[in-house]
């Protein structure tokens, strides 16, 4: 069964890389880019493209998705940058496994713990455009717009009690597995 689990993820990751969509990182220039787990890059790219959509609808909810757009683009490629690819190490530290070229984790975890304030302020922002979308779908009789606004909020909280504390532990988890020379 592992097998057959482990071709589906290959099958997805091969139509996701022939869309564009292989999870590397917009990454600084100079900086060394990482990908970013496969269903989160999927996920990034599903909620561009309801978004998108939804920019096309009429009225207030098209000019709020337009507005939204723009925003989620930017916290997007902030998590891209390096917020969510220490994420891809984890199946390796959960077999116990920690090699010295690991240590960029370390390295963006540190950033992550030193934008926590500008990373939530973004939340903060993502969570009011979205229930501004929302306001706007539930004006308008819109249920794509409802249903989007309220995923969105949902995957705004998901990232600030989940995914960005789970990448601050995988920095200190790689740092303390470390040889002290790191």
């Amino acid at each position: 069964m592992r097998a057959s689990a482990l071709a589906a993820v290959a099958t997805l990751a091969l139509a996701t890389a022939s869309v564009g969509l292989a999870g590397a990182a917009f990454a600084q220039p100079g900086a060394e880019a990482h990908e970013i787990p496969q269903s989160l890059a999927v996920e990034h790219a599903e909620t561009l493209d309801r978004l998108t959509e939804l920019s096309k609808h009429p009225g207030e909810v098209g000019a709020t998705a337009r507005k939204a757009l723009d925003l989620f683009r930017g916290h997007q490629a902030r998590e891209q940058e390096y917020i969510l690819p220490p994420l891809t190490l984890l199946p390796v530290l959960a077999d116990g496994r920690v090699t010295p070229d690991m240590a960029w984790a370390v390295t963006m975890a540190d950033r992550v713990k030193a934008d926590r304030e500008l990373i939530f302020a973004e939340h903060t922002k993502v969570t009011d455009i979205a229930n501004a979308l929302l306001d706007a779908g539930r004006r308008a009789h819109d249920p794509e717009a409802i249903e989007f606004a309220k995923a969105a909020v949902t995957d705004s909280l998901n990232d600030i009690e989940l995914l960005e504390p789970t990448a601050l532990l995988v920095g200190e988890y790689v740092r303390a597995r470390l040889p002290a020379t790191q």
